[in-house]
């Protein structure tokens, strides 16, 4: 591999300031907050802090807890988050490091009571239950398999938890696959919470007109009892619009462009661990992927390999996906973010002036984490998993605030 500039480790102080420092000029930045806001907001993974400055508390429950993107975002937004259920213990040590406020469920949902939720968390009952489901089953990415996945029912095990926790809205986040792979789960999903007295909403949104710095769309579902909560409304679009005044999409040099060279696993692994460079780290990538990313401009995908070093399944056409082994251009919007982010054959994950993949933290802002949000494992396929599968926190926080208004405007 080419020889590189890497960092010298920095003690964890000098992280968190840095890293606050950077995340709160780059949120301001992109247009999600005002800088006193955003100032206020980076200490809320710590929990505690509430952006909303209502008498009255709402408290939710995040089913699929993950890493904690879609907690992050309804902390900002104002609510108490209460419990979190996840059941990969390596998950777990990465948000109870970044919400140790919060009871976590260390289960299977399938496992999971509601009364023994509302019993541990010492609540009589609950104002929002939400979840993201795990998806892959549901996903255009695996849809060429034709498999049954068994995480497919996991969408009608939430409704079972919203039978048990009988909260006052619902909050559901999936990919697209689900209003067609998927139909039939989300119309017994609609029809049981229909039978539930609330009233549904769901639609399919773009996650960069909401200043996430990807190509990124997702079914969302919200449900109150008794009453309907729109969808947000969008706050950017492809180009800039200053009669409805949406701002342009972000960029990947918006988002990432002032990040240092990152360490390779390789070398974190002997010098202290990943955790060490904030997980700021890609891997080791054999010769041959580095020549194919050699060969490949920034903005361009497998297409404009020669011959000689495209994959053997792509030798002899251009069947399959497009964006393997492609590098992303500074000044266009970055790829949909997955567990692949740090791997070229797994997508458009190639950065645009340096002979590599993006790393670990860049995904992670490119998920909107911030800087400051620890990553707590010290295996590179856990890390990419996680980030891969969240909920962009500020995707969440926006739409969690219109859960958020709805309470309070039925509270009125």
């Amino acid at each position: 591999m080419e020889e590189q500039d890497y960092p010298k480790p920095r003690t964890g102080q000098e992280y968190e300031q840095e890293a606050e420092s950077r995340w709160l000029e780059g949120v301001a930045r992109l247009g999600h907050f005002n800088l006193e806001e955003a100032r206020a907001c980076g200490s809320t993974h710590r929990g505690g802090y509430q952006m909303s400055h209502s008498p009255k508390i709402y408290t939710a429950i995040d089913l699929f807890s993950g890493m904690g993107g879609l907690t992050l975002g309804l902390k900002r937004a104002g609510f108490k988050v209460v419990a979190g259920v996840e059941m990969n213990r390596e998950i777990v040590k990465t948000y109870r490091r970044n919400h140790p406020e919060i009871l976590v469920v260390e289960k299977n949902i399938r496992d999971v009571k509601g009364k023994d939720i509302l019993e541990a968390a010492r609540l009589e009952k609950v104002d929002l239950v939400a979840g993201c489901p795990p998806c892959q089953g549901f996903s255009k990415l695996t849809d060429k398999y034709h498999r049954e996945d068994s995480r497919n029912d996991l969408v009608l095990e939430m409704l079972r938890l919203v039978k048990e926790l009988n909260p006052r809205l619902v909050m559901m986040e999936n990919v697209p696959g689900l209003a067609t792979r998927g139909k039939d789960r989300l119309d017994k999903f609609v029809e049981g919470l229909n039978d539930l007295g609330f009233t549904t909403n769901y639609g399919i949104l773009h996650l960069a007109n909401y200043g996430v710095p990807q190509s990124r769309r997702r079914i969302v579902l919200l449900a109150g009892r008794g009453f309907r909560i729109d969808l947000p409304p969008q706050t950017h679009s492809r180009k800039r619009n200053e009669g409805e005044r949406l701002k342009s999409w972000p960029t990947l040099k918006q988002a990432i462009g002032r990040m240092k060279r990152p360490i390779t696993l390789s070398k974190a692994l002997k010098s202290g661990g990943p955790s060490k460079f904030n997980w700021h780290v890609v891997r080791d990538l054999e010769p041959l992927s580095l020549e194919r990313m050699r060969a490949i401009k920034p903005g361009a995908s497998r297409g404009s390999l020669p011959k000689s070093l495209r994959p053997q399944c792509h030798s002899e056409g251009d069947r399959g996906f497009e964006n393997v082994y492609g590098r992303i251009g500074w000044n266009r919007l970055p790829p949909t973010i997955t567990s692949g982010c740090t791997t070229p054959c797994m997508g458009r994950f190639g950065h645009p002036s340096q002979i590599r993949t993006i790393s670990v933290r860049e995904a992670a802002m490119l998920q909107t984490f911030p800087l400051s949000y620890r990553i707590e494992t010290s295996f590179m396929d856990t890390a990419c998993n996680m980030v891969g599968n969240a909920l962009p926190p500020v995707f969440a926080k926006i739409v969690a605030e219109k859960c958020f208004d709805a309470l309070e405007g039925d509270a009125r």
